[in-house]
C-alpha cells in the first residue's frame, strides 16, 4: 500500500469502474465532482489491486477485495476519520485494522444496492407533475427537508441536522444535479444524484415528507428525474435503498437488486493512533 501518483490516475479510475457499484463515491471525487480526496493504491506489479480515498471531510472509501487493511493503520496514523462508506465487509475490516471497533457510532447500516439501465426503465403515470432545479426560493424548504431526512435516516440529532443540511443543499444546487417534484404550486418530493460519472448516476437525497407518503411520489420524482439525465447521456443508475418501502418504490420503476453498501458514521471524528 502507498500513495498513488497523478500519473496513476487513468489506472486506478479503471480498478474502480470494475467495482462500480460500490465505486461511485470515489470515482465522482477523483474526477473533481465530490469533496477533494486523498488516495492510496494497493498494487502487485503494474496492476491496481486496491484503493483507499480519505476525503477532506474524513470519509473513508475502501475499494481492496484482497487488501491486508494493517497497512491502512500506518498510512493513516496521526489522521481523522469520520465515518467508512463501501462494500460492507471491506468497511468492517478496515474499521478493525484502524482499532475503531470500540469509537462511539452515529450509525451503522448495511444498505441494499440495485441498479438500473435506463433503457429498461417503467416511467409511472406521472400526469400534472413537473420537475424544477432547487432555486433559491426553494433553499429553505429544502434544507428543512434535508434536514429532517438526515435525522430520519442518518442519525444526526435534530439539533445538529440543520446546519449540516444547509451545507449539503447548498452543495446540491451549485452541482444542480437535484429537482423538486410539484404538482401545480405545490412541492411534493425531492430526487437526485449523489454521485455521477459519465454514462452513470447514483441516485440520492430522495425525500417525500412524512404526509404526503404512500402516494408513489418518491419514485415518480425518480423516475422524472432519471428520464432527464438520460437525456444528457446516463445510460445506467445505481442506488441503495433505506427500508423495504424505498425498495418497492424502486423495483416498480425497474431497478434490480444488485449490491450491498455499508455506511458507518461515527459520533465524533476519531484520530487514527
Amino acid at each position: 500500500m502507498r500513495r498513488a501518483t497523478p500519473e496513476e490516475l487513468p489506472a486506478v479510475l479503471r480498478f474502480l469502474q470494475a467495482h462500480e457499484a460500490t465505486s461511485m463515491f470515489p470515482i465522482g471525487n477523483l474526477l473533481g465532482s465530490g469533496p477533494a480526496t486523498e488516495s492510496w493504491v494497493f498494487t502487485a506489479g503494474d496492476s491496481v489491486t486496491g484503493f483507499l480515498g480519505l476525503t477532506e471531510f474524513g470519509n473513508l472509501l475502501p475499494q481492496a477485495p484482497d487488501a491486508d487493511w494493517q497497512q491502512a493503520r500506518l498510512a493513516l496514523a496521526g489522521r481523522s476519520v469520520t465515518s467508512l462508506a463501501g462494500p460492507p465487509d471491506q468497511c468492517h475490516a478496515l474499521q478493525t485494522a484502524l482499532a475503531l471497533q470500540q469509537a462511539p457510532i452515529r450509525l451503522h447500516k448495511i444498505e441494499p444496492g440495485f441498479s438500473l439501465d435506463l433503457s429498461q426503465m417503467t416511467l409511472p403515470d406521472c400526469s400534472g407533475l413537473h420537475l424544477t432545479p432547487i432555486r433559491k426560493a426553494d433553499l429553505p424548504r429544502v434544507t428543512q427537508w434535508r434536514a429532517a431526512a438526515l435525522v430520519e435516516t442518518m442519525g444526526f440529532t435534530p439539533e445538529a441536522a440543520p446546519a449540516e443540511a444547509l451545507r449539503q443543499v447548498l452543495v446540491w444546487q451549485k452541482d444542480n444535479r437535484h429537482r423538486i417534484l410539484w404538482r401545480g404550486e405545490t412541492p411534493l418530493s425531492l430526487a437526485g444524484a449523489n454521485a455521477e460519472i459519465p454514462q452513470v448516476l447514483q441516485v440520492g437525497g430522495v425525500y417525500t415528507p412524512p404526509a404526503l407518503r404512500n402516494q408513489g411520489l418518491a419514485r415518480r420524482a425518480v423516475a422524472l428525474m432519471l428520464a432527464e439525465a438520460q437525456k444528457r447521456g446516463i445510460q445506467r443508475a445505481l442506488l441503495f435503498a433505506a427500508s423495504e418501502a424505498a425498495a418497492r418504490a424502486y423495483t416498480a420503476i425497474g431497478f434490480q437488486r444488485s449490491h450491498d453498501f455499508g455506511l458507518t458514521m461515527f459520533r465524533d471524528p476519531q484520530g487514527v493512533a
